[in-house]
């Protein structure tokens, strides 16, 4: 199915996306990077203005390299020299329990223009609210004409058809219905959502554990305190902890200046928040008095880790919240659902144009649900860790049993810091044993904090920076690309012949680069279009059918 309507029929795109959130977005945009038209259906008609999650890592940052939109994000946020130091304290004017020091935006920009040529980190961690990049996505998706926007409207049902799907929209405001009808639909629509609850698919994992923070029902404020860094005698940090007898709570700057994110606990799963006790929580983390404003709640779960028991059924798939809920620690979920959306939509890219087999949809979940446990899994032990911080009696006392208490904390928060990290999290993500990968040795061992570049078929492409500091990703094909390393002779048009019989988009890119060929150690490696090793090889195989084949699907 290519698009087109009949006049007086449903509106017809190749692809129904249910749910616009940053996870929808990106697989529409990723769709339509390899030339495939799709509709969005979202509730509300624009992103939700409150700040959520802070941290776009490394790999969610490369994928919005590839969409041209990186730099553009770069600008949003904190100013380019503030800090991004995590700091534990007694209180906003208390006792600094421990610090961990993180680069500025340009600190991180000027590592980047200095780096190595086979540098891994082409597009450093990017500590922006999730707000804010959502309005950039949100514009540029409205500006894609491949790309059908229907926010403020719900869709109320849909149906799997056997050769396509159908589903009926509302429009929220007006009450006004349109069908719609597509090749695959995509539920994106977050832990509640309609597309999983109809297909009934269910959770399963690890419920909440109470503990004294990130345990439970939670509730983050939205806030204004213009007055707050003038109170500050130390180092600005972007994200503070309060931990004392009293509460423990946690404070993130959203633009460097006056406006910030208050979480804390609350009492039960029903309790709605309160402005008086919030504001109390907030004076006390403080510890003192300071003038604030309270902009808006949102009131979240911590510390639950579930992942969905399929990833969809027939033509309809799932991605993001509907298939994994985290514990926010570690800034995992939303960089999750970003590469569930950029797997998910080359497969549907290539059954839509024809060139993918009738196996590739099923490894979309083979590769995915793995690493929805993994992640959550990561999560879940950081929340663990943040809230068993000891915390004296003394803790905030100027006396010997205070400075003791304070030395018990520094001790056990000196083992923090992967959270903010997690480069092996965000980097190593691999799907060895899928039926897509032609693997060929033992991948490395798995880390939450360190990733090993390889070229083993199953793990993300090796970065290089080439001699005129381009990126390598830059030079990838928009589908496969067969990276070939200069001066070894290799003759390629087999492959190239073999794709192109079977209309698989292939791009064979020759690069001189003798540190790569080293870290790569083959002459040609077959890069997936979600830059993922399927093959490698230092010549051809025999049968170059059989490799297209067997790496689409078929």
């Amino acid at each position: 199915m290519t698009g087109g309507n009949i006049p007086g029929g449903p509106l017809t795109v190749p692809v129904i996306i249910v749910g616009g959130g940053p996870v929808g977005m990106m697989l529409a945009l990723n769709l339509d990077a390899l030339g495939v038209a799709s509709v969005i259906v979202n509730v509300e008609p624009q992103p939700r203005w409150h700040p959520k999650g802070g941290t776009h890592n490394s790999r969610t940052m490369e994928h919005y390299r590839r969409l041209g939109l990186a730099g553009g994000l770069r600008k949003l946020g904190l100013p380019p020299d503030h800090p991004t130091d995590v700091v534990y304290v007694t209180r906003f004017n208390g006792y600094e329990l421990q610090r961990i020091v993180m680069p500025s935006e340009r600190e991180k920009m000027r590592a980047v223009a200095e780096a190595g040529p086979t540098d891994q980190i082409p597009e450093p961690i990017l500590r922006v609210n999730q707000m804010q990049v959502e309005a950039l996505v949100f514009a540029h998706v409205a500006r894609r004409p491949n790309i059908v926007s229907r926010y403020g409207w719900r869709c109320v049902a849909f149906a799997d058809e056997g050769d396509g799907v159908s589903a009926e929209i509302e429009e929220v405001a007006t009450g006004r219905r349109e069908r719609l009808r597509g090749a695959y639909l995509a539920g994106c629509d977050g832990g509640q959502g309609l597309v999983r609850r109809s297909l009934g698919i269910h959770y399963i994992g690890d419920r909440p554990e109470r503990q004294a923070y990130l345990g439970g029902p939670m509730v983050s404020t939205y806030m204004r305190s213009p007055g707050l860094f003038a109170r500050l005698k130390r180092k600005r940090a972007w994200q503070y902890w309060f931990i004392n007898r009293e509460l423990r709570a946690n404070m993130v700057c959203v633009d460097g200046t006056v406006e910030f994110l208050f979480s804390t606990r609350l009492n039960s799963d029903d309790e709605a928040p309160d402005n008086g006790l919030i504001s109390r929580a907030f004076r006390s983390s403080v510890g003192e008095e300071v003038p604030f404003d309270i902009i808006g709640h949102m009131t979240w779960t911590a510390g639950q880790a579930f992942v969905a028991d399929s990833f969809g059924r027939g033509r309809v798939m799932l991605a993001g919240d509907s298939v994994h809920l985290f514990t926010p620690t570690g800034g995992f979920g939303v960089n999750t659902g970003v590469d569930d959306a950029v797997n998910l939509a080359w497969k549907l890219a290539a059954l839509v144009q024809g060139w993918g087999g009738p196996r590739l949809l099923g490894t979309y979940e083979a590769e995915r649900r793995p690493i929805a446990f993994r992640n959550t899994a990561a999560a879940k032990q950081l929340a663990r860790n943040v809230g068993a911080v000891p915390v004296g009696e003394a803790i905030e006392q100027d006396s010997a049993a205070g400075e003791a208490n304070r030395q018990v904390a520094r001790d056990y928060l000196s083992t923090f810091g992967e959270e903010f990290g997690s480069l092996g999290v965000q980097l190593g993500a691999r799907y060895d044993g899928s039926s897509i990968v032609v693997g060929d040795g033992a991948p490395p061992s798995d880390s939450l904090i360190a990733y090993v570049p390889t070229s083993l078929p199953g793990g993300r492409a090796p970065h290089l920076w080439l001699d005129n500091r381009s990126s390598l990703y830059d030079h990838f094909g928009a589908g496969f690309t067969l990276l070939r390393f200069a001066g070894e002779g290799l003759d390629t048009r087999a492959l190239a012949a073999a794709a192109l019989r079977r209309g698989v988009p292939l791009k064979v890119l020759e690069i001189a680069h003798e540190p790569g060929r080293d870290l790569y150690g083959c002459g040609l490696a077959l890069i997936r279009p979600d830059q993922y090793v399927a093959w490698r090889g230092n010549r051809l195989p025999d049968d170059c059918d059989a490799l297209i084949s067997r790496v689409t699907g078929w």
